[in-house]
């Protein structure tokens, strides 16, 4: 099952969507007076999924309500879930007379 899901109001927006896993670490470089390299890490990584979804016109309001709403989200593909909020959600492109694609950032809210 592939689905994405508005947990908040349990309406499911689309079962067309695709997912990468991205992973940030903050990382400082700092340089010894005899030329060797250190690095620092700060904190733990910050993780996020980036989604690329195919929606109806019912979709896009809901996305648009969800992104308003800060919802949580439920990304199922298979046996895996992922949940998040959205952070970062780009411009609709109608791509047939019916759906629209849209890539959109959920920030990692708590591990499954």
């Amino acid at each position: 099952m592939i689905e994405l899901k508005n947990m908040d109001t349990d309406a499911v927006i689309t079962s067309f969507v695709s997912l990468k896993e991205k992973q940030e670490v903050i990382l400082t470089l700092h340089q010894t007076l005899d030329g060797r390299q250190l690095g620092s890490r700060f904190g733990s990584p910050i993780i996020t999924y980036e989604l690329t979804v195919f929606v109806k016109d019912d979709g896009r309001l809901l996305l648009l309500s969800s992104q308003d709403e800060l919802s949580l989200l439920r990304v199922t593909i298979h046996d895996k879930i992922y949940l998040g909020r959205i952070i970062k959600l780009g411009e609709f492109d109608r791509i047939t007379r019916e759906y629209f694609k849209v890539e959109l950032t959920l920030a990692k809210e708590v591990d499954v």
